[in-house]
């Protein structure tokens, strides 16, 4: 057993407990199987310690005897009896010396946060109004489904004192401008980040911009204020022409990627392109992920790439199961992909999944899918506080004003933990994904205790895949270090 989480290897010595052959069946009556799982991808073995995070790199026969002593059927039985009494022994013995058998129930502690949590992640729409029309848009076409209009600067005083009062201990913020599109408001973008400077003095603090933008607007002022200030954009682009202006028109009904492709070029010419990101929402019939990522890549010259697939109510563009199965298949071509760059020594740079390579090394344990609601909030065009930009729009779960901070819905988001939502307190996952994402299913009209399939099994997914990738990188001894790769603090920060 090589045990893959925070790359620690571990050589096991074989004996017997206390002197004696002890079999499955005395082991199932008598002893306890911790909380495990087990999987196989592309040739490995994995087994993981569901309650530590704690996962390793094993022979199939370690598997075989553990989904044995899981199982309350014979459905394992003929596997594991064709294994001889030396060898499974071995196993029984190392399960145990890596804590997967105990002698004892297990008791597992539950992770606790501190409730009064700062917010050290905002999102400040300055914008309620786009030049596009996105067909998949959570946004309402950037209306949110109310009046079209913008921030004013009254309001973005008031967000702004807001953010940094109640940041106490925090010396470091990240503030992502958003919309609709947030560049239909130059001015109150130029005005907020020239205030930023000024309020970094003041606090004695360090505020990192971002901006989310499609990328169709741009002039000489606003490409040296992003030079000036070191802001980071994140682009959305979906692929090439085809796909992107598929479900991207402008409001009169003509090519965006047009406008977009020469803004971009002229961006990674004046700016740093680490910290240009582009970001892709795979549609609806559009599932060959690996063809995107390279037009990223290869035609744009994009460092990085972030995806991810269309999910939500909207029929005509959110993703179906047949759609999700065809996605895996790619993304299984993208992790391989991935590997081989490793093994060259070489960088490919693809979102969320790098970061959960990262994350599943070091054990990540999760209790929540995001910050929503904790150390991440958005704030609408007139100041109230939402949990994240998703549920903008939806007054059920407005959990403040900048005018007076948080009121007693935020507490809705630090119970929805893993251990008070039915299903995720008993899935493998749960420290993993933390429950994932919460908005989807609140989109489609149901409640934050409630899930969306297909967002579990995104999920599990990139839980699975990252985990053989970070078995790879132990086995392989690749290098492998997130804080080496040739993008900006940005990318860390947005997608972390």
């Amino acid at each position: 057993m090589v045990r893959c989480s925070a790359y620690f290897n571990k050589s096991v010595e074989i004996f017997l407990w206390g002197g004696k052959m002890i079999n499955l069946e005395e082991v199932k009556k008598d002893k306890f199987l911790i909380d495990c799982y087990t999987f196989t991808h592309n040739g490995m073995n994995i087994l993981l310690d569901v309650n530590n995070s704690n996962f390793y790199s094993v022979k199939k026969e370690y598997c075989d005897v553990v989904d044995y002593l899981k199982s309350n059927d014979s459905a394992h039985d003929d596997t594991v009896q064709s294994y001889d009494e030396q060898k499974i022994e071995k196993i029984l013995q190392d399960l145990t010396d890596f804590g997967f058998i105990l002698d004892q129930n297990p008791v597992y502690e539950k992770i606790t946060i501190d409730e009064y949590k700062e917010v050290i992640n905002l999102v400040i729409n300055v914008s309620h109004n786009c030049n596009l029309r996105c067909k998949y848009c959570f946004a309402a076409t950037g209306s949110y489904n109310g009046k079209r209009d913008l921030m004013n600067p009254e309001i973005a005083d008031k967000t702004l004192e807001w953010f940094l009062k109640q940041a106490k201990k925090s010396k470091v913020l990240n503030l992502n401008l958003f919309g609709g599109e947030p560049l239909v408001n130059i001015p109150l973008v130029e005005y907020i980040v020239k205030r930023c400077k000024d309020l970094e003095e003041e606090y004695e603090k360090k505020i990192y911009i971002t901006i989310s933008t499609n990328g169709t607007i741009m002039n000489e002022n606003l490409l040296k204020l992003i030079k000036d200030y070191d802001i980071g954009l994140q682009i959305s682009i979906d692929g090439d022409k085809e796909i992107h202006d598929a479900n991207r028109p402008t409001a009169n009904n003509t090519s965006s990627y047009d406008l977009l492709v020469e803004n971009v070029k002229m961006l990674l010419s004046e700016v740093d392109n680490s910290g240009l990101i582009p970001r892709a929402t795979i549609a609806k019939g559009v599932t060959d992920v690996t063809y995107i990522v390279n037009h990223m890549l290869n035609d744009l010259k994009f460092k990085c790439v972030a995806f991810t697939p269309a999910l939500g109510s909207n029929k005509e563009t959110s993703y179906s199961q047949e759609d999700l199965d065809e996605y895996f298949k790619k993304y299984d071509e993208l992790v391989e992909i991935f590997l081989s760059k490793l093994r060259k020594g070489e960088e490919f740079n693809i979102y969320p999944f790098t970061t959960e390579v990262d994350a599943v090394s070091k054990g990540i344990r999760r209790i929540y899918g995001c910050g929503a609601g904790l150390g991440f909030s958005s704030i609408d065009i007139k100041g109230n506080i939402y949990p994240c930009m998703r549920f903008i729009g939806n007054e059920e779960y407005i959990i403040g004003n900048v005018e007076y901070g948080f009121n007693n819905k935020r507490q809705k988001f630090f119970d929805r933990t893993i251990y008070n939502r039915k299903k995720c307190s008993t899935c493998w996952a749960r420290h993993l994904c933390g429950g994932a994402c919460v908005a989807v299913q609140v989109e489609c009209g149901e409640t934050l205790e409630s899930y969306n399939p297909l967002v579990c099994q995104v999920a599990k997914r990139m839980a699975e895949l990252a985990m053989y990738a970070s078995a790879v990188i132990v086995e392989e001894e690749l290098d492998f270090d997130m804080h080496k790769l040739t993008v900006n603090d940005f990318v860390r920060r947005r997608f972390s």
